[in-house]
């Protein structure tokens, strides 16, 4: 803390300097604090020492020479020597030239320098009826172990013990940033009630205070429920004697149920973090309840919602996402729970857990799969989709690079496996079977894989004689004779015709080799084809 250069006083500042000089050089013994424990050892006791120090100065109060040299002597003790400053100023008729206190907790003061005592106790003694500002004196002392705290009448000291005086937390809560009112003998925030179990419990002694959420939410970062109340004592360690009760457990945690004592740890050190000052109170409940749900050993979590390791399939239902991502994080967490579990966090990163337990942050499986993906992309591509070797590999490496979203890539792969699977069930592969045998062979597999519409281009097109007239048979088998039947000439009708029974024949006998992958009766369909068309490039598979 320090204070920053000199300036000509307004008439406000000299006006309140002035009555608190007066006040001071009136009754300097009433600033002095009440000592609230019992003295063991006076001689060895700093604050009776400074105490005894002060009683010499105030009994030389209207002495200003006296008071001149005291100020001034740097060796002895330093709250008297501050208190020897401020005495003499108050004798002073002449204080326009003032030095500036600023500090963001403490807050801004004036004040008039005199002699070498420290900036923060003169301003302490000039500016006693602030309740913060005039713990500054005993600053010192509070570093080293001793307890003051702030009342409205002044300051109690409660020696190496944190004993806050009844009353005290009273003052602390008119200085808070939302109102409270007492209801059945308890504090509660504007939107609190004593008996609620939610939002946060603060027990000081046997006072106590129920502070909602959206109290604390709406507070923002400039202000704070704790420092209001910490700023009333030094050292300003809550944590020291307050009790924080904080009751919130995910949804699905069965209400009988302890927590695990990993996370009601975690959740210990966010409440001492506030108690200290180190968090905010808008960020308070968002940082218990992470806390909270990152640190549960069992059963599987998502965000703020808990179930149970048998009902992990309703788990993973309730992640936003199509059926093959969700079949594909189904088959990760299988696995890895054989052995362990498994945390995923919202940064795209994951870590493998000795526990058994999900710990899921975001809820689509897109974002869950892209940290997942590179160590587990071949056990996906493998158990689902039956690739393996330099080909999942490369699946594997395109995908993590591109991070297309996982719903389509998996719909295509659905697909491509799909095609894969039918394409190995015709009993020969493509240009095993060449002329009529095979251009009928590429209509057939090509409608089971896209669909018949995607051939009638394909049979409209024939480019020679024979092409033409198994693509005139091939729109009849589909009936669509009528509307694309413009597209081919007598010739083509008269010899397509006599192939109808034999090409729909075989085209039914493609349902059954798609269906269960027998192809006898496919074979069987084609030979009978290629006998009725005359074709000689029929060949055994």
């Amino acid at each position: 803390m320090r204070a920053r250069g000199t300036k000509r006083a307004s008439e406000g500042v000299l006006k309140r300097l002035e009555k608190n000089l007066a006040e001071l050089l009136d009754d300097p013994h009433a600033l002095m604090p009440t000592v609230a424990y019992t003295v063991k050892r006076a001689r060895k006791d700093p604050v009776q020492r400074s105490l005894k120090e002060c009683a010499k100065v105030i009994a030389k109060k209207n002495d200003r020479k006296w008071l001149g040299k005291r100020m001034m002597r740097r060796r002895g003790e330093a709250v008297a020597r501050a208190l020897a400053g401020s005495l003499h100023a108050a004798h002073d008729d002449e204080r326009s030239m003032v030095a500036v206190f600023e500090h963001p907790v403490f807050g801004t003061a004036s004040f008039v320098r005199r002699g070498v005592g420290k900036p923060t106790q003169l301003v302490s003694f000039q500016n006693h009826v602030h309740p913060r500002q005039r713990l500054l004196t005993w600053e010192d002392h509070a570093r080293s172990g001793w307890w003051f705290f702030s009342m409205d009448d002044g300051i109690v000291c409660t020696g190496n013990d944190p004993v806050p005086p009844e009353g005290w937390l009273n003052g602390g809560l008119t200085d808070a940033p939302m109102k409270f009112s007492q209801k059945d003998g308890v504090h509660c925030s504007s939107a609190a009630q004593p008996e609620q179990k939610n939002g946060v419990h603060f027990l000081v002694g046997d006072a106590r205070v129920v502070l909602d959420e959206a109290d604390l939410a709406g507070v923002g970062d400039k202000e704070s429920f704790v420092r209001s109340v910490a700023m009333r004592m030094l050292p300003p360690r809550l944590a020291d004697f307050a009790t924080v009760n904080w009751n919130w457990r995910p949804e699905g945690w069965p209400e009988d149920k302890e927590l695990p004592n990993a996370a009601q740890e975690k959740v210990d050190e966010v409440i001492d973090a506030w108690l200290n000052l180190s968090l905010t109170d808008s960020r308070l409940f968002q940082t218990l309840r992470k806390a909270l749900c990152l640190n549960i050993d069992e059963g599987c979590i998502i965000g703020e919602k808990w179930w149970s390791m048998d009902d992990r399939g309703v788990m993973i239902g309730a992640i936003n996402g199509s059926a093959p991502e969700k079949a594909a994080l189904e088959l990760i967490f299988s696995e890895v729970l054989e052995e362990g579990g498994l945390q995923i966090r919202s940064d795209g990163s994951f870590e493998e857990l000795e526990d058994t337990v999900l710990r899921i942050e975001d809820t689509s499986c897109h974002a869950n799969l892209v940290a997942l993906w590179p160590q587990w992309g071949n056990l996906i591509l493998e158990e689902i989709y039956g690739i393996t070797g330099d080909e999942a590999d490369e699946i594997v490496e395109k995908q993590s690079k591109r991070k297309q979203g996982f719903g389509a890539f998996l719909k295509k792969m659905e697909s491509e496996r799909a095609e894969h699977l039918m394409i190995s069930r015709f009993p020969w592969k493509e240009g095993d079977l060449g002329g009529l045998c095979g251009h009928a062979d590429s209509l057939i597999r090509k409608a089971r894989i896209d669909g018949v519409g995607s051939t009638i281009t394909m049979a409209k097109k024939g480019k020679s004689p024979a092409e033409e007239a198994i693509g005139w048979a091939w729109i009849n088998v589909h009936e669509r004779a009528e509307s694309e039947g413009w597209h081919f000439d007598s010739d083509a009708r008269d010899k397509g015709g006599d192939w109808v029974p034999a090409l729909k024949t075989l085209f039914e006998a493609s349902k059954i080799l798609a269906e269960d992958g027998s192809s006898n009766d496919y074979i069987e369909a084609m030979k009978a084809f290629a006998t009725r068309s005359g074709a000689d490039d029929f060949v055994e598979a």
